[in-house]
């Protein structure tokens, strides 16, 4: 599979990108003009490799998320940056000793496409991120590899943050969730009681034990190989358990016999209908899978998608109304404005309808309208006297924080929000 590799230069950015897990960039000058290697973030998609130069090498990652609309992160110097830009979030991994410039060969870096990120001299271009070739992404990680700690990606393919949940938190978060194998028989999980998993079948109503090792081992082959089969033979006898388990992650799917588990490795591939968008259209909105999805009722058929273009695989992020980095369990994909008043088009808008938001009260606060966003795209919060001390606590410290997920284009939603949800 081709690798798709990206140069970007971080010499003033570098270490508060790399605290946040992402890459930033405008969309325009002060002048109105888009220069290219801004909007080339626009081209990146999951699963791309990046080579983050800043007098070196200092890390490469693997792209978890395409690009989406974000406010300038507070942390980045302001310069002459227009405030609205776009967001790529990414695993980095850091290098040991950063890989000087002089050490790649200056007859490889010359061979380089014009579009890519050296001059005609061999050094180092102006500007912020360009494509690299294949040719010399593979010499460069093949060459210096071994300075980098391991990616915990293979470069091309997609694994949701689900999948990098220890297999303890993704077996407590699935007990009583019905889970069916790749041939339909029932399984449930009664109860979590390390070393073991209990889990119930047509044929052991009671539960037997099932080692939390063995799922542990099932997802670690999911993480670093992409893909696990599901025999005996690699993840021992309980497997069609531990199959169940594993299709409950986002994209997760299973094909041949036996069985292999795998994720969908496009970032468009929606799994409702199959359908995959021409090449430029991959991260672009509108969603165009299902909005229902059948499932003892109706399940919401976006909400994977809107999780993926938000969050993508990184184990760790911020939460759009307090700032604060959660691991990804903390953080839900939300609908700024709620999806059971948002028109089809509004529910397929992905990448400006929602936001990730933390279950430490942000998400509840913030749906039931405690706090909103104004114009500016700043939180405002309720003038009205909380009926708990710990809600106005809360309260105190959100008021006047600025929200990242607001732009242009997400700003009617907010607006909406505020205009109907805010308590006032």
């Amino acid at each position: 599979m081709q690798t798709n590799y990206w140069w970007v230069n971080q010499s003033k950015t570098y270490q508060q990108e790399r605290k946040a897990g992402i890459l930033w960039a405008p969309k325009a000058q002060e002048n109105g003009t888009q220069p290219v290697h801004w909007r080339s973030m626009r081209d990146v998609r999951p699963g791309d490799v990046i080579l983050h130069y800043a007098k070196g090498i200092r890390a490469l990652s693997v792209v978890a998320t395409a690009a989406v609309d974000a406010h300038r992160p507070g942390d980045l110097p302001e310069d002459t940056w227009d405030d609205d830009g776009r967001m790529i979030r990414t695993s980095y991994s850091d290098a040991a000793s950063p890989v000087l410039l002089d050490e790649l060969q200056l007859d490889e870096r010359l061979k380089e496409p014009k579009a890519g990120p050296f001059t005609r001299g061999g050094k180092v271009k102006q500007g912020y991120l360009f494509p690299l070739s294949e040719t010399l992404g593979d010499a460069i990680v093949a060459g210096f590899g071994d300075r980098f700690a391991t990616l915990g990606l293979s470069a091309g393919s997609y694994v949701p943050s689900e999948a990098r949940m220890e297999a303890v938190e993704l077996l407590r978060a699935l007990i009583g969730v019905p889970l069916l194998t790749v041939k339909g028989q029932k399984n449930k999980i009664l109860a979590v009681q390390p070393p073991n998993v209990i889990v119930a079948t047509e044929a052991s109503p009671d539960g037997q034990p099932v080692p939390i090792a063995w799922v542990e081992n099932a997802l670690r082959l999911l993480r670093t190989d992409g893909s696990v089969t599901i025999h005996p033979d690699q993840i021992g006898y309980r497997s069609a358990f531990i199959g169940a388990v594993l299709l409950q992650l986002p994209y997760a799917q299973a094909t041949g016999s036996p069985p292999v588990i795998s994720f969908q490795n496009s970032a468009a591939a929606e799994p409702d209908t199959g359908l995959q968008p021409p090449a430029d259209k991959v991260a672009t909105d509108p969603f165009t899978g299902s909005l229902e999805k059948p499932f003892a009722g109706k399940q919401r058929g976006e909400q994977p998608a809107l999780r993926r273009r938000l969050l993508g695989s990184v184990a760790e992020a911020e939460c759009a109304i307090c700032g604060e980095t959660y691991p990804a369990r903390f953080l839900w994909a939300a609908h700024i404005k709620p999806r059971s008043v948002c028109t089809d088009t509004e529910r397929r808008d992905l990448s400006h309808v929602g936001m990730l938001a933390c279950v430490f009260g942000c998400d509840a606060l913030f749906e039931t309208g405690y706090v909103t966003v104004n114009e500016d795209g700043r939180v405002v919060t309720t003038n009205r006297e909380p009926e708990h001390k710990a809600i106005a606590n809360k309260l105190a410290d959100l008021e006047g924080r600025p929200v990242s997920a607001h732009t242009k284009a997400s700003a009617p939603y907010f607006a909406w929000h505020l205009s109907n949800m805010f308590r006032g």
